[in-house]
């Protein structure tokens, strides 16, 4: 019993280990202001539009080296890339962008944001 107690304990926390960096992901919607990023949820109000562009980035890392990021979700068109994503989003529709993060020494991490914006009419 002792055995299979331990070995659950070290499955559980070689699980942590590998998942317990907090990385979080940052967007804002693209406006003619000076846009600037915040975490997990970004909003706009843009008169007039239909279509804009939503932007995503990977911030909140332990400062681990990145290796590769997958990006699912709202976000897949960006396929396997670098720390940062931007697609096209049309107003009244939130879209979430989702992202795997493998770092270098082998470990890993999962973070999302929501991005949407609505256009006056």
């Amino acid at each position: 019993m002792k055995k299979l107690i331990g070995a659950g304990l070290l499955l559980a926390s070689s699980f942590v280990a590998s998942h317990a960096s907090a990385a979080t992901m940052e967007c804002y919607v693209d406006t003619q202001a000076y846009d600037t990023f915040t975490p997990n949820q970004c909003f706009a109000l843009l008169w007039g539009q239909s279509k804009t562009t939503a932007v995503f980035r990977i911030a909140g890392s332990t400062g681990k080296p990145i290796s590769q990021v997958i990006w699912s979700g709202a976000a897949s068109s960006c396929g396997v890339s670098g720390s940062s994503c931007s697609f096209s989003i049309r107003a009244y529709r939130t879209y979430t962008a989702k992202a795997t993060i493998l770092y270098q020494d082998g470990t890993w991490n999962t973070a999302s944001a929501k991005a949407s914006f609505e256009s006056g009419f």
